[in-house]
């Protein structure tokens, strides 16, 4: 990957300051807080503006450690959108993205005047799209507006703004049947939320972009893939490795290239041994904090301490090791 751009990236740019102009990006919200540094290549740049050109999800695949999480949290932070997150597990359904319902709290009530009164949306919990596509009926959970409620908090905690970055992480850990139970809603910006009723329809004038990672650990189908924009971040090599620790670095710590350099080596001999060796290789976030250990400590991998260090903070799934000395009889 490469960080030279050789198309005009008109949707967004990271590598150039935002200014008021218009488009897509003209009305923000907010930016997403703590999103952190990213350095971005022109192949993630082209994918971003792929995806919010043919409006299609960006699906993000790689080892774990390649950047794929921190993406839709720094693209909604340059972009100035409501962000969103759903870190998806093995007990995820599709339905939990759109949206949740109390039926336990709801039997509890069942002789309550709010119960008699036919408010069920008291118990109805919006999930992440639905708050992406249509944020003020997701306030009142489908219900009425009123005064009185029942409100539902936005998790972005954004006070307004039409736009929003969706992040759906690691989606490959859940049900085979999610991705494709999410066709429908996805490709038409609509559903129901049965409990109540009520149609949620993405509005026009909003944007959402929809980041799904995945790990590869299972295989989405066909079907699903088809409907997105494909982007496969490979494990960084020795020079991006240095860039990405120069970019987290203070200006003192941009004096650091030669250690940054030497730990990068480290890093890429013992990913190469790590998947000889069947095992889970070191990723970047591990290197990063190889590297500040280092500066906050004085050490190098020439240190004769490295090897205890770099058990503590890189190699920490090594298994294996190298084969002892020849003994003599």
């Amino acid at each position: 990957m490469n960080s030279k751009l050789n198309f005009d990236p008109k949707l967004f740019n990271p590598l150039r300051p935002p200014s008021p102009k218009k488009g897509r990006s003209q009305t923000a919200a907010p930016p997403a807080t703590g999103a952190g540094v990213y350095v971005y290549s022109s192949d993630i740049i082209l994918a971003v503006n792929t995806a919010l050109a043919t409006e299609r999800p960006l699906l993000v695949m790689g080892p774990p450690g390649t950047g794929k999480s921190s993406l839709a949290k720094n693209v909604a932070q340059h972009l100035g959108w409501r962000f969103y997150q759903k870190v998806v597990t093995s007990r995820t359904q599709a339905q939990d993205l759109l949206w949740t319902f109390d039926a336990l709290r709801r039997l509890r009530d069942a002789q309550t005047a709010a119960l008699k009164q036919g408010k069920d949306a008291a118990y109805v919990q919006p999930g992440v799209l639905w708050w992406a596509f249509d944020p003020d009926s997701a306030k009142h959970r489908g219900g009425k507006p009123s005064p009185r409620g029942p409100f539902a908090l936005d998790p972005s905690g954004s006070a307004g703004g039409p736009n929003a970055v969706v992040l759906l992480d690691e989606i490959d850990k859940a049900d085979p049947d999610v991705p494709n139970d999410l066709l429908g809603p996805l490709g038409d910006g609509t559903f129901e939320v049965t409990d109540i009723g009520q149609v949620i329809t993405r509005q026009a004038q909003r944007q959402v972009l929809l980041v799904i990672t995945s790990n590869d650990e299972r295989e989405l189908s066909p079907a699903f893939v088809r409907r997105c924009i494909l982007l496969t971040l490979k494990a960084h090599d020795r020079d991006r490795l240095v860039e990405i620790a120069c970019k987290h670095s203070d200006e003192q710590g941009k004096q650091d290239v030669d250690l940054y350099r030497e730990i990068a080596n480290r890093v890429v001999e013992d990913r190469e041994a790590a998947e000889a060796a069947g095992e889970r290789p070191p990723s970047t976030a591990e290197f990063l904090d190889t590297v500040k250990a280092c500066r906050q400590l004085g050490l190098r991998p020439s240190s004769p301490t490295w090897d205890e260090l770099s058990a503590l903070a890189l190699s920490k799934f090594r298994t294996s090791s190298p084969p002892p000395p020849p003994r003599d009889f």
